[in-house]
């Protein structure tokens, strides 16, 4: 059963439309400006923004696992591996400890070692599993967690 990824939060839209404009803009400057080393910034600019926009994640849930996948990852989270899921509508202080936050969502390790691919932040589900915890936003959480259970 495929889940829809939530929509991105007004945050989250503002934050990507900054991002976009701000890079629009200087690298506008840049390539009027004539210079010759205007071709790294330029690429690592486009880079980053599409990078982050190939990280927003399609989810499945299978009989067997939870399938989280973008451009870059394909994780598989066995069903009877997950000790509990729980929906996460308030939001805090959370430390980015590898990834993107803000550019189309939040992806990566946060926390330490937890594994966000959220892209709205006040529909995030937690799912803690033996080993892990990961966080995504299915654009149905309830109906997400009912899933789960049912398949536990």
């Amino acid at each position: 059963m495929n889940f829809r990824t939530a929509s991105m939060d007004t945050y989250t839209k503002v934050m990507t439309i900054v991002f976009i404009i701000f890079f629009s803009v200087v690298i506008f400057a840049l390539v009027q400006s004539d210079q010759k080393f205007v071709f790294w910034p330029v690429s690592i600019m486009v880079a980053v923004i599409v990078t982050a926009y190939l990280m927003i994640p399609k989810i499945d849930l299978e009989q067997e696992s939870l399938k989280i996948k973008n451009t870059f990852v394909d994780i598989q989270v066995p069903v009877r591996s997950i000790k509990y899921v729980e929906l996460i509508t308030k939001t805090g202080f959370n430390l980015r400890t590898f990834g993107i936050g803000g550019l189309f969502g939040y992806f990566g390790y946060f926390n330490g070692n937890d594994v966000w691919y959220v892209t709205n932040i006040r529909k995030k589900v937690k799912i803690q599993t033996e080993r892990k915890t990961y966080l995504i936003s299915p654009e149905e959480p309830q109906k997400f967690i009912n899933e789960i259970e049912k398949l536990k």
